[in-house]
């Protein structure tokens, strides 16, 4: 072959080998700057003040529609509206139609309110009050209700955390009866409150941190709870009121309260008012 031919064909094979092999830079395609148009500004817009607000809002009403009693919308209803900010405290009812209707609480939670559930959602719990929550704990005093004391006990060790039991406002309550009930328990909160803080649980912190607990064991001065003022004020009652399940479930005629000159000092919260009673789920905290 002549070499003129040799050299264009060797030319010709080394064009085809850059044209396969060789890389060829490629332009990066710039990112799209465009201001976003009004359409999408509205969107976003609608979808920071409107949308996002009001699924946080109706959040309580689909925890209540999924886990409350038979009348579900009724208490969405009570959390949505907002007046007055503070739950009002309903009328209680007398120690002697507690123990002649135990089974309230079961009760209410079939068909009127699930305390249980109401209690793991915040909008409830920043709307509860201490005295709605001591009246609580004393319908489960009177009715022996030791699931639900200790639930509604837990829920103020660790979730209402600002509730401190000497700023627990004074019920003056009208019936004796029921306010040395009151008194009693409040008193019986600071002691299952102390004993614990005693042994390193600390309100709100504990429940989510149990490593700190042997660091707070240790605290020379732990955070204690003190009784209010007006418990000091609340004498014993003048015959004995046994609250016991298993004893006879009829108030004494004529039990009125002494006054508070008359108090023991029997260290025992309920003994000291001549009260009986099972308050044992208190310390299960």
């Amino acid at each position: 072959m002549p070499s003129a031919l040799r050299g264009s064909s060797s030319e010709q094979d080394q064009g085809t080998w850059v044209s396969r092999y060789a890389t060829v830079p490629t332009r990066i395609a710039r990112p799209d700057i465009r201001t976003p148009t009004l359409s999408i500004q509205i969107k976003k817009w609608a979808n920071f003040n409107i949308q996002r607000p009001w699924k946080k809002f109706m959040n309580p009403v689909y925890l209540v529609l999924e886990n409350s009693g038979p009348r579900p919308f009724r208490a969405a209803f009570l959390l949505l509206w907002p007046l007055p900010w503070k739950f009002p405290l309903p009328q209680p009812s007398s120690v002697q139609n507690l123990l002649d209707d135990r089974g309230i609480i079961r009760k209410r939670r079939q068909t009127e309110l699930n305390y249980v559930a109401l209690r793991q959602i915040k909008r409830f719990c920043r709307r509860d009050t201490p005295l709605r929550s001591l009246y609580r704990l004393y319908e489960c005093i009177v009715m022996s209700d030791e699931d639900e004391l200790m639930q509604e006990s837990q829920y103020w060790f660790h979730t209402q955390t600002t509730w401190l039991l000497k700023d627990i406002p004074d019920p003056q309550d009208p019936d004796p009866v029921r306010y040395a009930v009151l008194a009693s328990l409040t008193d019986a909160l600071v002691h299952a409150f102390n004993q614990k803080i005693k042994l390193g649980l600390r309100r709100g912190v504990t429940n989510t941190k149990p490593l700190l607990i042997p660091r707070f064991r240790s605290d020379p001065e732990p955070p204690l709870e003190s009784s209010p003022q007006w418990c000091s004020h609340v004498g014993p009652l003048s015959q004995r009121l046994d609250l016991d399940s298993q004893s006879a479930s009829i108030v004494p005629r004529g039990l009125t309260v002494l006054p508070a000159d008359a108090l023991s000092d029997d260290f025992r919260p309920f003994a000291k008012r001549n009260i009986i009673a099972n308050f044992v789920q208190l310390y299960n905290i």
